[in-house]
C-alpha cells in the first residue's frame, strides 16, 4: 500500500463519492478510480460498493479506514517534526484526559500552550482510561493522561503523581473528617465501574491484599451516572476528590477520607513508545508534566485545598 492510494481511499470514504473526492484532491476522477482499483487488487478485497448516490464502505473498507486515518495522521506529523526539527514546535496535538482531571489541568494547559507554543494546534477530549489507551494505540490521541495500571511495549508511560481516594456519599450525609478503615468501608453499598476498568482493578487488587470484601452493587461504567446515583442515595463510590469537587460545593455529594493503604489513583502521561523527544507533542508533554508537578506540590486534590 502506498500513501497516495490510502489518501485517495480516505477522501473517497469521507465524501462518499469519487467525484467529490477528486475535486477535494484536485485531481481527475479517473485518477482516483485507478488508485482505488490498485488498492483493492493489492489487498484482494472489495473496499467500496458503488451506488447511485456514490460509494459505501464494505466491511474490509471500514476496517482499512479505521487503520489508515491515524496512520496517515502520524506520518504527516512525523514529516512536520523532521522538517521543523530545530524550529519552534508547531502542528496539531491531541490530548485526552481522564474524567475530573480536565477541570484541573485543561484550563492551565490551554493558557500555557497559547502563551508558550502559539504555533501548536491543541485539541482536548475526555474519556475513561480504556478509551484513552485505545486512542493512543490507534494514533488518534498523541498524549493520554489517565490511571495506567498495565504496561505495553507499544506505549511509553511516565508516572506523574498519585491522587488519594475518598469515600463519596450523598450530600445528606455531610462531610466527615474521620477516616474510614477497610472494615467499615466493606459495610457500605458501593457503585463502581466494571471489573475491566483500571481504577476498579486497582481497588480489587488492594482489597485482595488487605483481605477486604467490598459490598459492590451494580457495576456502572459512567462517571456521570455514578455521581447521579450516589447523589440520589442509591449507594456510595470510591473516587478522588477532584472527581466530585463541584457537587460537594453544591451540597449534592459528601466526602470522607479513607484509611486504606494503596487506594490512590495515579496520573500517568502515556504516548506511543519510540516517539522522538522533539516537536509539538514533546513540548506539550513537558507542559502537562509541569502542571502535574505543581498540583502535587500544592495538594490541590484535598478538600481543604480546592
Amino acid at each position: 500500500m502506498d500513501i497516495k492510494s490510502l489518501r485517495y481511499f480516505i477522501a473517497t470514504a469521507q465524501f462518499g463519492s469519487i467525484t467529490k473526492a477528486a475535486a477535494h484532491l484536485h485531481v481527475a476522477q479517473p485518477a482516483v478510480s485507478r488508485q482505488l482499483r490498485k488498492l483493492e487488487d493489492e489487498l484482494g478485497a472489495k473496499l467500496l460498493t458503488r451506488t447511485v448516490q456514490g460509494v459505501v464502505l464494505t466491511g474490509p473498507g471500514e476496517h482499512l479506514l479505521a487503520r489508515a486515518e491515524p496512520l496517515l495522521q502520524m506520518l504527516s506529523q512525523t514529516r512536520a517534526e523532521v522538517r521543523n526539527w530545530d524550529a519552534e514546535p508547531s502542528g496539531p496535538v491531541a490530548v485526552a484526559l481522564m474524567p475530573s482531571v480536565g477541570s484541573l489541568v485543561g484550563p492551565e494547559l490551554i493558557r500555557r500552550v497559547r502563551a508558550e507554543l502559539p504555533q501548536v494546534e491543541l485539541s482536548l477530549t475526555e474519556g475513561l482510561s480504556a478509551f484513552i489507551r485505545e486512542g493512543v494505540l490507534a494514533g488518534r490521541v498523541d498524549l493520554g493522561l489517565y490511571h495506567a495500571d498495565d504496561e505495553s511495549p507499544a506505549l511509553s508511560v511516565a508516572h506523574l503523581l498519585d491522587e488519594p481516594m475518598f469515600l463519596i456519599g450523598p450530600g445528606s450525609d455531610g462531610d466527615d473528617a474521620n477516616p474510614v478503615g477497610i472494615r467499615k468501608l466493606c459495610s457500605f453499598p458501593l457503585l463502581l465501574p466494571g471489573p475491566e476498568n483500571p481504577l476498579r482493578r486497582m481497588i480489587d487488587r488492594v482489597m485482595v491484599e488487605q483481605g477486604g470484601a467490598l459490598d459492590i452493587r451494580e457495576p456502572v461504567d459512567s462517571t456521570h451516572v455514578i455521581k447521579r446515583l450516589v447523589g440520589a442515595g442509591l449507594g456510595y463510590t470510591i473516587q478522588c476528590y477532584s472527581f466530585v469537587h463541584d457537587e460537594v460545593q453544591r451540597g449534592e455529594l459528601s466526602v470522607r477520607p479513607l484509611k486504606v493503604p494503596g487506594l490512590s489513583r495515579n496520573w500517568s502521561l502515556v504516548e506511543l513508545a519510540g516517539r522522538p523527544e522533539v516537536g509539538a507533542v514533546s513540548a506539550v508533554a513537558g507542559i502537562i508534566a509541569g502542571i502535574a508537578a505543581e498540583l502535587a506540590e500544592t495538594h490541590r486534590w484535598h478538600p481543604a485545598n480546592m
